[in-house]
Order: structure tokens, then sequence, then C-alpha cells
């Protein structure tokens, strides 16, 4: 009997020291889903999109992309000015951030960073000070540059629960949202490029810029005929842009979820490449 019951007192005390972790991991867990995301509210502002189509997007959705966040963040370093960012601010929290990504009637309104070092998934858990978090910071690799003159540059952030990083992203599964949601704007310190989006679909985890030579024209081609018209399920490609091996493009990746072997992409052709007509306040990254 005594035995029974200090058996009994061991498994009791294993059991609270298992719920007690597990209540630890899920308040840990709820408070990094909290707060991923709002240190980049403090940068957020509103940005003027650099052309008249945006416009046709608002009025489709009876939307205003260009409300204010709750936070609103210092002027000088989102600013409206032509629709630019000062990026001589930016670089004061982190050289390897180096461009901002845009996409209205989302949360998508973030820098983008590239890291320097050997591990090109660094920013997958660091965030645009270079501290460890769970949502990270939305980034390139090496194997893209940074000016975006690649045939495609693929850009990488998390699918977060509480709608920050790439989370907006599925909303391009939704067939109305897809056809009024039309541009992404890049912001670089010295012009701002428009894309179209032309893509959103469902894909396997292959590493792109590994599996495709993209430099090859006719492998590129190959790769946009599929992503023009994909077989995959939350396929939307209504229109009809016939983007070639001569265009550039932009692929947005994130996560599809429990699905560990899919990610959803969302592509855009590039449209518009404007210089800004004041880059004063853009300055020189100093790592460059």
């Amino acid at each position: 009997m005594k035995k029974n019951k200090t058996m009994f007192r061991v498994i009791l005390t294993i059991a609270i020291v298992l719920i007690v972790c597990g209540l630890g991991y899920i308040c840990w867990y709820l408070f990094n889903i909290y707060t991923s995301g709002h240190e980049y509210e403090n940068l957020q502002q509103p940005t003027n999109s650099p052309t008249e189509k945006s416009t046709e997007s608002t009025a489709a959705t009876g939307d205003t992309p260009d409300a204010p966040p709750d936070n609103v963040a210092p002027k000088e370093v989102h600013d409206t000015v032509n629709g630019s960012i000062n990026f001589t601010k930016l670089w004061e929290i982190n050289t390897d951030l180096y461009a901002w990504i845009k996409i209205p009637n989302t949360a998508i309104d973030y820098p983008v960073a590239q890291y320097p070092g050997d591990d090109d998934s660094y920013y997958l858990n660091h965030n645009m000070y270079k501290e460890s978090a769970f949502a990270g910071c939305i980034y390139t690799e090496k194997l893209n540059k940074k000016d975006f003159s690649d045939p495609n540059t693929v850009l990488y952030g998390h699918n977060m629960q509480n709608g920050t990083m790439f989370r907006a992203l599925h909303s391009f599964r939704d067939k109305d949202f897809f056809d009024a949601n039309k541009y992404i704007y890049i912001y670089l310190p010295d012009r701002t490029l428009t894309y179209e989006i032309f893509s959103a679909y469902e894909y396997d985890d292959r590493h792109l810029l590994y599996s495709f030579d993209f430099s090859d024209k006719k492998v590129f081609q190959e790769y946009l005929d599929y992503a023009q018209n994909p077989t995959s399920s939350m396929m939307y490609n209504t229109r009809n842009l016939n983007v070639t091996a001569d265009d550039k493009i932009i692929t947005l990746s994130t996560c599809l979820g429990d699905i560990e072997t899919s990610r959803y992409l969302v592509q855009g052709v590039l449209i518009k490449d404007e210089p800004i007509q004041s880059a004063t306040e853009s300055g020189t990254n100093p790592t460059e």
C-alpha cells in the first residue's frame, strides 16, 4: 500500500510538472504571437502609392489602403513624401534593411532584410533589430541581388496567426480580393518598383532559386508558363498579362498552415520602375 502511494505521488508530481510546463509553453507561444509584428508598427506610416492604378483597387473594395495604423510611426522613417522611405533613419536601426514592401488593403507594410553572413535563413527567426523573434522579418537570400534586377526575386515571410508578416498573402485565395487588389510596391533608396500581381497559388516546398536557373530564358519561360496556369488548388490567374522571360517578377512565399511540404506563392510582374524625385533623405547604405 505504501509503495502504491509513493508511486501515485511520483505520477502526480510528474503530471503537475508536465501541466505547468505545458501552460508555460502555451503562454510563451501566445505572447510571441501577440507581440510578433508589433515592433514594426512604430515604423509604419501611410504610404502614397506612386501610381494612379492604386485608385482602382481602392474603389473596387471600398477600403482606404492609405489609412494610418493605430500606432503611427515617426514620419522621419516611413515618409509620405513621394511614397518613400527614409533609409538613412532605417539604417540607424539595421543596415541589413535595404528595401520596403507594401501591398495596399493588407497588413503587408514592412522593411525587407538580407543577411550578409553565411546564414541565409537568419531573418527567419530574427526581427529587424536582429533580436531573436518568432515572427522573424521579411527577407531575401543572397542568391538575389538587392536591386531587384534578377529575373525572379523571392521574398520570404512567416504566415503569422495574428495576421502579421505574410499572413495576408492568403487573402489572395479569395477571387474577389485577387481581382480587386493588383499591386505590390517595393521602395528602394533611389526608386520605387511597381509590380502587378499575375498569379497566386499553392506550390511545393522546393527552393525556387536552387531548383530553376532563371538566368536561362528557356527555363524561365517554362516556369512562367506554369506559374500563369498552375494546376494546384487555391489558384487565381485572371489578368492574362502574358508574362514572358523578358520580364522581371517578384515571388512572395509563405507557409500553408500545418502543411510543411507546401507553400503559398503570390507573384507579380514589374510594370513600372520610377526614380524617386528627391533621394536626399534616402542616403547610401553604409554597408554598400
